[in-house]
């Protein structure tokens, strides 16, 4: 019969870490072969029981699959007992009848994913690596939006093979290291017992299959470094920082899987007029003192080119003069924030003998 960790140590399904150590020193301390009245066979129940249940991941694994698992210490032979009798040894030595049943789903969920599903089982699906960029934009793109061209040097699909990875025209054959099953397996003696554990033949990546002939300009591999030009759309109102994904632009699988996906992290240049605020744009504009007291019309150059704007009598400095829509476009890409103008009135340094005959005048009046 399978054993019970838990009964083994006596102690609660729902016990701490700290009671499942208590409990085995315990135990430990009083059937240890040595001492007078010692259990061998006791001492390795044990032992075994706390090597499961103070490690997380094995002891999750083990709550997992119930009392359907013994460990293999002490020589005798490990393996699975379903309910019902059926037995699926482990031992490595072919004693089992697995039938069509594929342990090597089990090896995974028990001990993650470098086992057997890592072999044969859709290696084809995994995807090529992500490729991420930096990228330097102009102020005026990050509002506008624009697009430009790069050019990246990546893992492609080979153009010569199409990503097959033999030479055009010829065939297959069945992968001599791995014979055809896309994995190789080793025995590996544990404290559970013996393991057959499965990892990708590197030789075929998991296929079963390798090239009759390898292609000449990737000797093989279905992929190469190659150099790809990009054009590239910066979307309206981009912050700072801001992530664009490219789906598919990233490097080619070497399984013959999708390839990876290009994340190109922009940077957003100074502008020396033009700030950002939240949605909206912030400039400076200087004018005349007379321009201030007067008022007047006058054009100012935005990002969206020459615009006509009214200066209000009596402006004071540091006045903001709203233009609407002409900030920062939003997400939905159609409404915009507001230009905000601050006003900097420009006293002159020196004066003629008219301007200070003028500015008395105004002194006299109280201005």
């Amino acid at each position: 019969m399978a054993k019970d960790y838990y009964k083994v140590l006596g102690i609660p399904r729902n016990a701490t870490k700290e009671d499942v150590k208590k409990a085995y020193r315990t135990l430990a301390h009083k059937f240890h072969p040595d001492k007078a009245g010692g259990d061998e066979t006791r001492f390795k129940e044990i032992n075994e029981a706390y090597q499961v249940l103070s490690d997380d991941k094995k002891r999750g694994q083990y709550d997992r699959f119930g009392q359907v698992f013994e460990g293999g210490a002490g020589g005798h032979q490990g393996g699975f007992e379903w309910p019902g009798g059926t037995r699926f040894d482990m031992s490595g030595d072919g004693a089992g009848g697995f039938g069509d049943f594929d342990f090597a789903d089990i090896f995974e969920d028990f001990f993650g994913g470098s086992m057997a599903r890592e072999g044969r089982k859709k290696s084809q699906d995994r995807r090529g690596k992500d490729v991420q960029i930096e990228m330097n934009i102009p102020f005026a793109e990050s509002i506008l939006g624009g697009k430009r061209e790069i050019e990246l040097t990546k893992i492609a699909r080979c153009p010569r093979c199409e990503g097959s990875g033999g030479e055009p025209k010829t065939g297959f054959i069945t992968c001599p290291t791995c014979q055809g099953r896309g994995n190789v397996q080793r025995t590996q003696r544990t404290f559970l017992g013996s393991f057959a554990q499965v990892s990708v033949c590197v030789e075929c990546i998991g296929s079963g299959k390798r090239p009759e002939k390898p292609c000449v300009e990737c000797r093989g591999r279905g992929v190469a470094s190659r150099q790809e030009r990009l054009e590239i759309f910066i979307p309206k109102g981009v912050r700072e920082g801001e992530v664009l994904k490219i789906s598919g632009k990233g490097e080619a699988s070497l399984t013959g899987g999708p390839p990876g996906d290009l994340y190109i992290q922009l940077h957003v240049m100074p502008h020396d007029i033009f700030r950002r605020q939240g949605d909206d744009i912030v400039m400076v504009l200087p004018i005349k003192l007379s321009q201030a007291l007067l008022g007047d019309t006058i054009e100012v150059k935005t990002l969206d080119g020459v615009l006509r704007m009214k200066i209000p009598e009596g402006t004071q400095a540091s006045d903001l003069l709203k233009v609407r829509g002409k900030g920062v476009y939003t997400s939905s890409g159609y409404s915009r924030g507001d230009l905000l103008v601050e006003i900097k009135i420009e006293i002159p340094k020196k004066l003629s003998k008219k301007i200070k005959e003028l500015v008395a005048v105004l002194r006299e009046e109280g201005m």
